[in-house]
């Protein structure tokens, strides 16, 4: 009888720490599964990322000077954050050293970053067409 007893009030315990470790477990293997993915992603063409810098480049020098934009100063973070990190990746590619400060990088520390791409074949500014006088 004291057996059964025992039994019993042991039996939620073990079926709670059960569940608990089951969670922890699928959780495991999810994280493990997708950095196993993450891993297989063939790297992104450096001609696309030209194209995105080249991109992001225009659009943020083009808000940067619009007047009367609503809400412009987060359009411009937002797109100096998406600049810095789609320059982070090619100095990733390129075995160039990223800008230092990340989304809030001086712009002198930009130019060196634009400029150490520039040297190893990776232009990032569109050339501005030639005015014929």
């Amino acid at each position: 009888m004291v057996v059964l007893f025992l039994f019993a009030i042991m039996l939620p315990t073990a079926a709670v720490f059960a569940l608990i470790g089951a969670w922890r477990l699928v959780g495991w293997l999810g994280e493990a599964r997708s950095r196993a993915r993450f891993k297989a992603l063939p790297p992104e063409p450096i001609e696309r990322l030209e194209a995105d810098l080249r991109r992001l480049r225009a659009e943020l020098e083009d808000t940067e000077t619009r007047t009367s934009l609503t809400a412009k100063h987060h359009r411009v973070q937002a797109l100096r954050g998406a600049y810095a990190d789609a320059l982070a990746s090619a100095c990733r590619r390129l075995d160039v050293s990223p800008p230092r400060g990340g989304d809030r990088a001086a712009q002198a520390e930009i130019y060196r970053v634009e400029a150490a791409l520039r040297q190893r074949g990776l232009e990032v500014r569109l050339e501005a067409p030639e005015t014929v006088l």
